[in-house]
C-alpha cells in the first residue's frame, strides 16, 4: 500500500467519525433549538390566555379546541408550569401527529385553571428532515474536498521522493555512476538526497576498488602459479627422482592446477556480481553447444561416454559470449566429470527456450536445492574445486533465467529456461 493511500484512508476514518458524531450532535443541538422556540411561542401565548381569563366573567364562555383546552380543577391542586412532547391521534389525517405542549395551572381568584396548550411539531420535523440532507451533502462534499486536496498535495510533496527512488531503482554502476546532489524545498528531501549522493559514491568507490582487486590479483596469483608449474614440470623431468618424490611433486602439481582453477573461479564470480560483462551479443545455444562438445571430444572418447544432442528449436539469447561459454562449460564438464567411469551418457536437448543436459551417475548425499551452493563438492575429482554449479547459477539469476536440478534414479539433470526469451 502506497504512502499517500495509507495517510488518505488515516483521514477518511477520521472524518467518518467526526463526520457521524457531528451529525447527530447536529440533529440534537437543532431539534432543541426548535423546541425552544416552540416553548417560547407555547409560553407567550398561555400569558395572553391568561390575560384573556381575567376579563371573561363565565368560565362557560371560554370555548376549547384542539389547540387550546381549559378547564377548572380542585382547589388542593398546586399551580406548576411544564412541557412535554405527546402524540394524539387525529381523526381527520387518520394517523397519530406529534405535538410539543405546555400544561400550567393558573389561580384566578379562588378558581384554579388547568392551561393546556399545544402546538404540532410537523413544520419542526419537516424543517430537521430538509436541513439533515443538505448537511450530509455538505459533510460528503467536505470528505471528497478535503480527500483531493490531501491527494494533490501529497502528490506534489512527495514527487522528489519518487524521484529519487526511481534513480535508486534503476541505477547501475556501469551507466549511472552516481547518483549526483538535488536541491529540494523541503529539508528531509534535501538531507535524503545528500545521503543518496555520498551512498552512491561509495558504492562507486567500492566498486573500482573491487574491480582493481580482481585485475590484480588475477595477474599476481596467476603469474606465481604459472612459474610454480613451469618449475614442477621442469622438476619432474629430472632424472635422478625417485618414485616417492615423483609422487610428492605430483600432489603438488595436482594441488597448483587446482589452486589455479579456483582462483579463477572465484576472479569470474567477482566479476559477474559487479557487472564486469556488460557487453552482449546474439548467441545461438545450439550451435555453441555442438562446437563445445567438439573441444571435449578426446575426454568423452577417453571415459567412453555416449553423447546424445538434440536440437528441436533454434534458441537464440541476447548475453555475454563469455558467460554463456562459461556456463554451458561447466554444464558439459560437470556431466563428464561426475559422470559414472565406463558406458555412461549424457543426453542434451534444446527446445523452445529450454536448455536440459542429463547425465548419469551415482546419487548424490545431499539434498537438489544445495547443489547450486559454493564449495559444495560431491565428486572425488581432485580437480573439482566447488565452485562449476554456483557460476552456472550466478550467470542464470544475471540473466535472469531459471534453472533447476533433479536427480530421478540415478539420471540428472539441469534444466534452463530462458524467460524472457523470445
Amino acid at each position: 500500500m502506497k504512502l499517500t493511500v495509507k495517510s488518505s484512508i488515516y483521514y477518511l476514518v477520521y472524518t467518518l467519525f467526526i463526520f457521524t458524531i457531528g451529525t447527530i450532535l447536529f440533529y440534537f443541538l437543532i431539534r432543541n433549538v426548535l423546541f425552544n422556540a416552540i416553548d417560547e411561542a407555547l409560553s407567550q401565548e398561555k400569558n395572553q390566555v391568561v390575560q384573556n381569563l381575567k376579563y371573561e366573567k363565565d368560565f362557560k364562555e371560554i370555548h376549547n379546541n384542539d389547540f387550546i383546552n381549559i378547564i377548572r380543577v380542585g382547589v388542593e391542586s398546586e399551580v406548576y408550569e411544564k412541557f412535554y412532547t405527546t402524540t394524539i391521534y387525529n381523526s381527520s389525517k387518520g394517523k397519530n401527529i406529534e405535538y410539543r405542549e405546555l400544561k400550567s395551572v393558573y389561580k384566578n381568584g379562588d378558581d384554579l385553571y388547568e392551561i393546556s396548550i399545544r402546538q404540532p411539531l410537523t413544520e419542526a420535523e419537516s424543517l430537521i428532515k430538509s436541513i439533515l440532507p443538505i448537511e450530509v451533502i455538505l459533510f460528503l462534499g467536505l470528505i471528497v474536498g478535503v480527500l483531493l486536496i490531501n491527494r494533490f498535495i501529497s502528490d506534489k510533496i512527495w514527487q522528489p521522493f519518487y524521484f529519487l527512488m526511481d534513480r535508486l531503482k534503476n541505477y547501475d554502476l556501469v551507466n549511472v555512476k552516481i547518483i549526483p546532489y538535488q536541491k529540494y524545498t523541503v529539508d528531509e528531501f534535501n538531507e535524503l538526497s545528500e545521503i543518496v549522493e555520498k551512498m552512491t559514491t561509495r558504492i562507486y568507490q567500492d566498486f573500482n576498488s573491487q574491480k582493481e582487486f580482481n585485475e590484480n590479483s588475477s595477474h599476481e596469483l596467476q603469474t606465481p602459479l604459472a612459474i610454480i608449474r613451469n618449475k614442477l614440470e621442469l622438476l619432474i623431468q629430472s632424472k635422478n627422482l625417485k618414485d616417492e618424490e615423483m609422487a610428492l611433486i605430483g600432489s603438488v602439481f595436482h594441488t597448483i592446477n587446482r589452486l589455479t582453477q579456483l582462483n579463477k573461479g572465484l576472479i569470474l564470480l567477482s566479476k559477474i556480481e559487479n557487472n564486469q560483462y556488460s557487453e552482449l551479443s546474439r548467441i545461438n545455444i545450439g550451435q555453441l553447444i555442438e562446437t563445445l562438445l567438439v573441444n571435449f571430444e578426446e575426454l568423452i572418447d577417453e571415459r567412453n561416454i555416449t553423447i546424445q544432442l538434440e536440437i528441436l528449436k533454434v534458441v537464440i539469447i541476447p548475453a555475454n559470449q563469455i558467460l554463456i561459454e562459461t556456463l554451458l562449460y561447466n554444464l558439459i564438464s560437470n556431466a563428464i566429470k561426475h559422470n559414472i567411469e565406463d558406458g555412461g551418457t549424457i543426453s542434451i536437448t534444446v527446445s523452445k527456450n529450454i536448455l536440459e543436459i542429463s547425465n548419469t551417475g551415482n546419487e548424490l548425499p545431499v539434498a537438489s536445492e544445495r547443489m547450486f551452493e559454493r564449495f559444495l563438492k560431491n565428486s572425488s575429482s581432485e580437480l573439482s574445486v566447488g565452485l562449476g554449479l554456483s557460476i552456472v547459477k550466478k550467470i542464470c539469476d544475471l540473466y535472469k533465467f531459471r534453472v533447476t536440478y533433479t536427480c530421478v534414479y540415478k539420471i540428472h539433470t539441469i534444466r534452463i529456461e530462458f524467460t524472457g526469451v523470445k
